[in-house]
């Protein structure tokens, strides 16, 4: 069965599979935390309760979207608590990513609608989601949950210039 959870250990090797899904792919469009460097657990922890982050950081909600019965990773997301200048720009209130082997199979769809719910259960009145200009895929399942397209802004993430596409919903 297919659920969404607080990332569980359980699933970790899994986790870390898709990441290497990511890795054999060439995916740089969507990450997902390392955690053969990090102690995911508890930077998730930390995040959700707001502490020991730096200055230019926001508290966030993470869950994974998992299949029960193989004890299986299939995606993740983000929600932020709130939005930062950098935010504004990249990145907005959710963030969401689907494992390589599981595009094209409505997961993307599925965890934005949950995020959404998540969101409006958080407090946040009109949340914003981005993505690259050129990910179909992602403004794609934006579109699907109802999103509008707020604008196109010209953003330079990790060195590298492109067109942001940003998002809006009322919730």
């Amino acid at each position: 069965m297919v659920k969404f959870i607080i990332p569980e250990e359980k699933y970790l090797l899994s986790f870390k599979e898709a990441k290497k899904e990511y890795e054999k792919n060439n995916v740089t469009s969507y990450i997902l935390d390392d955690a053969d460097k990090e102690d995911i657990f508890k930077k998730y922890d930390d995040f959700r309760n707001e502490r020991n982050l730096s200055p230019d950081l926001v508290g966030m909600d993470e869950y994974w979207l998992v299949d029960e019965e193989k004890n299986y990773f299939i995606g993740k997301v983000s929600i932020r608590h709130r939005l930062n200048e950098r935010l504004e720009k990249i990145g907005g209130h959710i963030g969401y990513a689907v494992r390589f082997s599981e595009w094209n199979k409505g997961y993307g769809t599925l965890i934005l609608k949950f995020a959404l719910e998540k969101a409006k259960e958080m407090g946040i009145e009109e949340v914003l989601v981005t993505c690259d200009d050129k990910n179909i895929g992602s403004y794609s399942v934006m579109e699907k949950n109802g999103l509008t397209l707020k604008d196109k802004i010209d953003t330079v993430n990790n060195g590298k210039y492109r067109i942001t596409r940003r998002y809006v919903k009322k919730l």
